[in-house]
């Protein structure tokens, strides 16, 4: 496949990549080229299903622009885990490391535009390159720190506490994702989420 020249949305979108992973880790930029140059600019409409329910995933995705959720089914019934919004990352929970169908489903709850990478390409980036394999572990320990936190609070708080929690974390989007999508995520009924965000 032979790639397109790099548009100025795919270069804004790759540097923003190169920003954050600079953030969450200590490596020079010139030392993520490899990493940079793997990835490739990709535009879904909304409601797009990005990762299928039972399937590997074969792309790490970084968000550009727009919202995904990410949700299972639990007795047939849809359970939103979580939003990945402007500057996240997501890849199928881990599912081409287990070589098992995930349960998850990535979805564009608006218009979205990404960029991807593919994991056999990163993997073998990782195996040439200390650097990358570095970047992608601490990344991914960041990832899952976050996660494991999320998980703590939700468990821990009230339905008033974790809509508070929502609007820190996601304050941003809250206009932007149904008030549906939001008491489904918040583990509370509509009515019960109209109740709190009336106080």
């Amino acid at each position: 496949m032979t790639r397109q020249p790099e548009t100025l949305q795919e270069k804004q979108a790759k540097e923003l990549l190169r920003k954050i992973v600079m953030t969450t880790v200590n490596v020079d930029s010139e030392q993520l080229d490899p990493l940079i140059k793997l990835a490739e600019l990709v535009k879904y409409r909304k409601n797009h299903v990005i990762i299928e329910e039972r399937k590997v995933a074969d792309y790490f995705y970084f968000v550009y622009k727009g919202i995904v959720r990410v949700y299972f089914y639990k007795n047939d019934k849809l359970v939103i885990e979580r939003f990945e919004k402007e500057g996240g990352l997501f890849g199928g929970n881990f599912t081409h490391i287990s070589n098992k169908p995930g349960r998850h489903v990535y979805e564009s709850v608006e218009d979205v535009v990404l960029l991807r990478i593919k994991y056999s390409e990163l993997d073998e980036l990782c195996r040439r390159s200390h650097a990358i394999e570095r970047v992608y572990r601490i990344m991914m320990e960041a990832f899952h720190s976050s996660y494991v936190e999320r998980l703590f609070t939700f468990k821990s708080l009230t339905s008033e506490e974790r809509y508070t929690e929502f609007i820190e974390q996601y304050g941003d989007i809250a206009n932007r994702v149904s008030l549906k999508d939001i008491a489904n995520y918040l583990g509370m009924t509509p009515e019960t989420l109209s109740r709190i965000r009336a106080k």
